[in-house]
């Protein structure tokens, strides 16, 4: 079947990491599918050959130049639809759903939308109101979470609302890679994402012996290290970017902490519980919640809480055999979030409701 998916790019991010798989792996199905990137950006993943890419070029030159290149990339977008004819269109991301839904406006086709952060994150006023018009008119909803869902469909009226998960992705075990006393935080290197809280929960803790890896770019950096120095744990802390051999950095540290402040769901830490590693986790609005039983297979943090953050990472370092209890209850993940599960969920979804 003809699909078409709409994202801004595909660069590095949890939004496009599924957008990506999504792709390849209907691609590898068999189905003929078009993949449409608004903005102008390298794709930092790789892409199945037969899959046909359309780079739209929306750049924002400032206040004119954005309004016309918005101008641009929806005429071009709106051509794009008429002359693929898909029989559906998934397009991913608040503000990007409501420019796809306008695009596809009385082209008679069936789109589909998703929202892949925080149900409670405050958007523009025009997104937010943009947002309640268009949505009603979506053939159907993917929410992330239940309270995503509760939350879309009070504010759109949509009663077409579907819960699916991200899906995990086939997890390597790689057994030759010994363990290290290394803490891992993966995840962009923005304010959302919480690291300056780990610093701080990372510097109370005793056992000065380990380190705290951060793996993800992003315009906090600088200001990381530089908090890195206040804190007087400069020598512990070891930021080499964007990495693609995360699933190796995840066999050989023995603590993930997810410091987010702000999720809609959290694929780095699903990926760490698929690894076996025990996660301390801040309980943010969504996401964590739904994937960890607090004690039993991860540690739900009260957001802000580094005091709390701190006593719990103490307590793993100081307990091999609680990290293994904790590690070995959270591989179960992978089961409930099976890779080819989620993505038939997907496809299922939008092509029983398309018409």
């Amino acid at each position: 079947m003809k699909i078409v998916l709409v994202i801004p790019t595909l660069k590095q991010g949890g939004a496009e990491k599924i957008m990506s798989d999504l792709a390849n792996t209907w691609a590898v199905q068999g189905h003929d599918i078009h993949l449409i990137l608004l903005a102008k950006s390298e794709i930092f993943y790789s892409m199945n050959k037969s899959i046909s890419i359309y780079n739209l070029g929306f750049v924002n030159t400032g206040a004119i130049g954005e309004i016309l290149s918005e101008l641009k990339t929806f005429i071009k977008l709106r051509k794009l639809i008429k002359k693929i004819r898909p029989l559906f269109i998934l397009s991913f991301m608040e503000k990007y759903n409501v420019f796809t839904l306008l695009a596809s406006s009385f082209l008679n086709q069936n789109v589909f939308v998703s929202d892949r952060s925080s149900p409670r994150k405050k958007e523009p006023f025009s997104t937010r109101i943009l947002r309640k018009i268009t949505y009603r008119y979506a053939s159907g909803i993917v929410a992330q979470t239940s309270l995503a869902k509760e939350i879309l469909q009070a504010d759109t009226k949509n009663k077409n609302i579907s819960v699916i998960p991200n899906p995990l992705k086939n997890h390597r075990d790689i057994l030759n890679i010994k363990k290290e006393k290394i803490i891992i935080n993966v995840g962009r290197l923005i304010p959302e994402k919480g690291q300056e809280f780990l610093f701080k929960a990372f510097a109370a803790i005793n056992n000065k012996d380990w380190k705290l890896v951060i793996l993800g770019d992003g315009p906090l950096k600088t200001q990381l290290e530089v908090l890195a120095r206040q804190l007087n744990i400069a020598d512990k802390i070891y930021m080499p970017g964007t990495v693609k051999n995360v699933d190796e950095w995840l066999a050989r540290s023995s603590i993930f902490a997810f410091t987010s402040v702000s999720e809609g769901f959290p694929n780095s830490l699903v990926e760490a519980m698929a690894a076996g590693l025990p996660c301390v986790s801040f309980d943010c609005d969504a996401g964590p919640k739904d994937i960890i039983e607090n004690a039993k297979n991860g540690f739900l943090i009260p957001v802000g809480n580094t005091d709390k953050f701190s006593d719990i990472l103490q307590q793993l370092i100081d307990d091999e055999n609680l990290r293994f209890k904790i590690g070995i209850n959270a591989k179960e993940i992978a089961a409930r979030l099976d890779f080819n599960l989620i993505t038939n969920n997907y496809l299922e979804f939008c092509t029983s409701n398309s018409r």
